[in-house]
């Protein structure tokens, strides 16, 4: 569909009181995971693109997303029920 874009992305959260050194311990292991070619080998053909990110990285995409499909939401006049 023209002017459309939708990706599948999956993120661990934590809660704001997690102290950074963790989010960045945890981070650091989940990419050194995502990037490992045994398993990026594994997931490819099933279409599956490991694209690990910094936590700042996943929190605007966050922010993005709930930007972009509140427009969306708002322009086709959807409201919560």
């Amino acid at each position: 569909m023209p002017g459309y874009h939708s990706e599948l992305w999956f993120g661990l959260l934590t809660t704001r009181q997690t102290p950074r050194a963790i989010v960045a311990k945890l981070n650091r292991g989940i990419a050194r995971i995502l990037n490992d070619p045994n398993l990026r080998q594994r997931w490819m053909p099933l279409g599956l693109d490991p694209r690990p990110t910094t936590p700042e990285q996943l929190d605007q995409l966050i922010a993005d997303e709930i930007a972009a499909f509140t427009a969306i939401a708002r322009a086709a006049n959807i409201t919560a029920e």
